[in-house]
């Protein structure tokens, strides 16, 4: 336990926390913070496990309001289960009412929930045998969230976090498609992930990029498979995104399929293959590498797959591959920057941020993949060690990539992690930014401090990974 902490704690017990502490950690409004403080030291299941809380609550993103809440919510829990909060069983509770502000609300709601984040960390959230249920499967996602969350802010490697949000995904969609089947009495269709679902990296507030195909039926008859498929994924899409007081399942993306938006939501194995030959862009055969089955029937998908092969990865070196993903890139930038959009603060599609990895990686499998099989892969993090073990490029840079990548995805998910919101934006306001510190692990006491080394990281990581990027897609590549 740090000085400060031990100090914190010491007033906290003699019932006058000190509000200079909690102005140099960086809570916004030490003042009301000392009430809620002192309100969770006099709460009687709280009281004795003062040692447990007070110190992981110091240094969470908002501890005043994670004081407020662990007071309401030992409160809320003993009407409930008529016991005490065990503390000691919860080591991640007081830092996740601290770092997310829609986690806490629901536990607030559902105060046995916090039941979910028993262990040192807790379990990895429940994946299968989901009950295919409409609220069942709300609920096992926000309760997934939960685990994901607290085994996140407990530090256990990062990138387990990104697997873990994606097999919650798969469990559930498979859930979905489950009941969406049984509610159309009708066979599923074969249900594909693509987009960072698709490579197992998800985060806290994805879209699930999604793609449906199905076995033709003979001659006329695979109009009416069709209709009935696209009904189906239809109550499929409209359940998953339908809210409730807790929130919704899954916004679901279509626009990843054959003819985009103007498509068919559902096309058989058949005419998927024939658009990929005869229509496929360069951007789409980048969009294929992270292909995964999902749920619903395999074979279709494995039929898919094995064909579309040839489409993604070329048999010879394919050097302008290289040179589209870079023209993709940079048009992105320039569409965004037309529309006002500020990308210096972008961590996804700013210059140096998540999207400059992902096409670097994809610029290489496309390039190379036809001669590395073992570089086909939808996971950046794996792609990455696999092109290093190739040789493709020079281990120094291999890890610095993944460290940028690991750094960018985390302060990703931690943006998200507040309010369960799609955003990608660093924030511009000095509070927010140290919010943002104190959940990505800058422990540091001093609030000013953590919040320093959080924008030195962020500028060199930029600078980084733009410097790679340009490196690879400026230069003419070896063979």
């Amino acid at each position: 336990m740090n000085p400060l902490a031990r100090s914190f704690l010491a007033g906290l017990e003699r019932g006058a926390p000190d509000a200079r502490v909690l102005e140099t950690v960086g809570e916004p409004d030490p003042i009301k913070a000392v009430e809620s403080f002192s309100r969770a030291a006099s709460h009687p299941d709280l009281r004795a496990t003062r040692e447990a809380w007070g110190p992981a609550l110091l240094l969470s993103a908002r501890p005043g309001f994670g004081a407020q809440c662990l007071a309401e919510l030992a409160t809320r829990y003993r009407e409930t289960r008529q016991r005490a909060l065990d503390l000691d069983r919860l080591p991640g509770l007081p830092i996740l009412l601290g770092s997310s502000d829609f986690l806490a609300r629901l536990l607030l709601r559902h105060p046995h929930w916090c039941e979910e984040l028993i262990g040192n960390p807790p379990d990895p959230p429940r994946t299968h045998g989901i009950e295919a249920d409409w609220t069942a499967i709300r609920v096992a996602k926000y309760q997934g969230l939960l685990r994901v969350a607290a085994r996140d802010l407990l530090e256990r490697p990062f990138e387990e976090g990104l697997y873990e949000l994606s097999d919650l995904a798969d469990g559930c969609l498979d859930a979905a498609l489950t009941r969406a089947g049984r509610d159309a009495n009708s066979a599923s269709p074969t249900l594909l992930a693509l987009g960072k679902l698709g490579g197992r990296e998800l985060n806290f507030s994805s879209d699930v990029d999604l793609l449906f195909v199905y076995e033709a039926e003979p001659g006329a008859a695979d109009l009416a498979t069709n209709q009935q498929v696209v009904r189906l994924i239809q109550d499929f899409k409209r359940h998953l995104e339908a809210t409730s007081e807790d929130g919704f399942a899954y916004r679901v993306d279509l626009d990843l399929r054959p003819e985009g938006r103007s498509g068919s939501l559902a096309n058989s194995v058949e005419a998927a293959l024939r658009y990929y030959e005869s229509f496929g862009a360069d951007w789409e055969r980048q969009a294929m590498i992270r292909l995964r089955y999902v749920a619903g029937p395999e074979p279709p998908a494995q039929a898919f797959a094995g064909q579309l092969t040839p489409f993604i990865y070329r048999a010879l070196i394919d050097p302008g591959a290289i040179d589209s993903v870079r023209e993709m890139k940079l048009r992105i930038e320039a569409e965004y920057r037309a529309t006002g959009r500020d990308l210096e603060l972008d961590l996804k599609s700013g210059p140096g941020g998540i999207r400059d990895v992902e096409f670097l990686v994809q610029a290489l499998q496309l390039l190379y993949g036809g001669r590395h099989p073992r570089i086909r892969t939808g996971n950046v993090l794996e792609a990455l060690a696999r092109i290093g073990e190739e040789a493709l490029l020079p281990e120094a840079v291999v890890e610095s990539l993944r460290d940028a990548y690991l750094w960018l995805r985390r302060a990703e998910h931690c943006v998200q992690l507040v309010e369960e919101r799609q955003t990608h934006r660093l924030p511009r306001d000095t509070t927010s930014r140290l919010a943002l510190a104190r959940r990505m692990g800058y422990r540091d006491p001093d609030g000013a401090t953590a919040l320093n080394r959080l924008l030195d990281d962020w500028t060199s990581v930029r600078a980084e990974v733009r410097e790679q990027f340009n490196a690879l897609t400026l230069e003419p590549s070896d063979d």
